[in-house]
């Protein structure tokens, strides 16, 4: 490892600290008082600033791990809240974890069969493309095709941010999970934020395929 890339992983792991350590005291998270609901907005808070921090060390300056942290600790706070929200309106935390390895289910099914419909258009736009070759269809009928494909990217787009988050809520709800013992569900959750994982990539090169498609059609 050259001294250089040490340089910034003593610097990604060392900030972090710098930045959390101010946040535990200021949060009072070591406090027995704290409740479950403000622990877990704490908790996720401290995860998004170190990783932000980490993030900003290892691509800029101090500066930058200072505003990643930042930034992750606002991300983080917001999936904390979230995830207590979501975990407060039932009364056994069994309840809430089996709502949230259903919600992850139905939101992988989802984009599963998204990506199908994407991969369906993808395949018939090929073939436009070599009937074009062929000089058997029209120009004007290539460009009415890419107005279609630049809406389809655009919608794709949002559907990948959404699932990104969607990605981040599952973790989240496997780190509060994790806290009660429930290994059983965070197994099956666990397994669920793979899958999402598989179908956020395939969903990722289908977007870029569109992004191509989109230039073979500016005919």
């Amino acid at each position: 490892m050259s001294s250089e890339k040490g340089f910034l992983m003593k610097r990604a792991i060392l900030f972090p600290l710098g930045v959390i350590v101010p946040l535990l005291v200021l949060t009072g998270c070591t406090e027995p008082q704290m409740t479950d609901a403000t622990r877990t907005k704490t908790e996720g808070t401290l995860v998004g600033a170190a990783g932000g921090a980490a993030l900003g060390a290892l691509i800029g300056d101090r500066n930058g791990a200072l505003i990643g942290a930042a930034l992750g600790s606002v991300a983080g706070y917001a999936y904390g809240s979230h995830v207590a929200e979501e975990k407060a309106k039932y009364a056994r935390e069994e309840d809430w974890l089996d709502a949230s390895i259903r919600k992850a289910e139905k939101a992988n099914r989802d984009i599963r069969a998204y990506n199908a419909r994407l991969q369906k258009k993808i395949a018939e736009r090929n073939r436009l493309a070599k009937l074009y070759k062929q000089h058997k269809i029209s120009r004007n009928s290539m460009l009415a095709e890419k107005r279609k494909i630049d809406q389809e990217r655009a919608q794709a787009n949002k559907k990948l941010q959404l699932a990104q988050n969607e990605l981040k809520h599952q973790q989240a709800v496997i780190n509060e999970a994790r806290k009660s013992g429930s290994n059983a569900r965070v197994r099956r959750l666990e397994r669920e934020k793979s899958k999402m994982k598989q179908e956020i990539n395939t969903l990722k090169h289908n977007t870029q395929t569109l992004a191509s498609q989109s230039v073979l059609f500016a005919v």
